[in-house]
């Protein structure tokens, strides 16, 4: 059972009703951390200064906006928290309209509107009104310390608060100069043709005829990866090398030395480098490093 992400009241007029929010939409993409391939460790994001290079504690750590002009202005937590609406448990509808006519851009999270305990009666009473009139409620709601203009419509036996974006955010199209040939003409018969392939395939909307078929499959291969047995580890092969061949070898090498040549390579060799826990390779690099050079 999901949890509210608000609790508070839903006013309008002399009426003051109780109720809750939930999330109506919630992510089913598969989200993957960053490991360390040597032991699987999770990778930690430290603060790292792009002057020096050193990592900056968290109390040295300040916000910072960049003006048109290229100023650069500081501010702290505390005079952003100054500047926050103030907490708000209820959500006045100031409005109400069309819901055709908001401009589908604007939409930006829903919320399951439900009724708190004890206030069944009145909530099923101002869904069916909204759902008679065919209007939906205008109004704004405080939320993770950030006001959102919003709109509650009835849908089913319920009410969804849907949060809008600021007018402000909207790109209007004209700015955007691929849009500079949208406009052009085109051949009537190319209009019919067209027409005529949109409703060949015109059907009623159905959500489960597009599954999400990146993620099935995503899904799929971790679950057979989960499920895979892991591979055994080997101790790596030693190659057995007879005395007569070793002496050959090693007189090959003289010969080569005395001449002046570099060694021969030898046929067949395998270099077998065993992998070091990440650890272990940390302190031999450390240990290293500390040792003093003999120059």
């Amino acid at each position: 059972m999901s949890r509210p992400v608000w609790v508070g009241s839903l006013s309008f007029g002399p009426l003051t009703l109780p109720v809750r929010l939930h999330g109506a939409v919630a992510s089913r993409q598969a989200r993957f951390h960053l490991l360390h391939d040597a032991d699987g460790a999770r990778i930690q994001n430290k603060r790292v200064c792009s002057a020096d290079g050193e990592e900056v504690s968290l109390d040295h750590v300040v916000r910072g906006y960049t003006l048109p002009d290229g100023r650069q202005v500081t501010v702290t937590k505390g005079e952003l928290d100054a500047l926050d609406p103030s907490a708000s448990r209820v959500i006045a509808l100031e409005d109400f309209v069309d819901p055709a006519q908001v401009d589908p851009l604007l939409f930006d999270t829903s919320y399951h509107l439900v009724p708190a305990q004890g206030a069944e009666h009145a909530y099923a009473l101002l869904t069916a009104a909204l759902q008679d009139s065919g209007r939906a409620g205008v109004g704004r709601l405080v939320l993770y310390q950030k006001g959102h203009l919003c709109l509650v419509c009835p849908r089913g036996r319920g009410l969804v608060l849907t949060t809008l974006h600021a007018m402000e955010d909207r790109v209007a199209p004209e700015t955007l100069f691929e849009m500079a040939t949208a406009g052009a003409p085109f051949d009537p018969a190319e209009l019919a043709a067209t027409r005529s392939l949109i409703a060949s395939r015109s059907v009623d909307f159905d959500p489960s005829r597009h599954p999400d078929v990146h993620r099935e499959r995503v899904m799929a291969f971790l679950e057979r990866r989960a499920h895979a047995r892991p591979r055994e580890q080997r101790p790596p092969r030693m190659r057995v090398v007879a005395a007569e061949a070793l002496l050959g070898v090693l007189e090959k090498g003289l010969e080569a030395l005395r001449s002046g040549q570099g060694m021969p390579p030898s046929e067949g060799a395998l270099r077998v480098r065993p992998s070091l826990a990440a650890r272990e390779s940390r302190e031999r690099s450390d240990e290293d490093a500390d040792e003093p050079s003999s120059s």
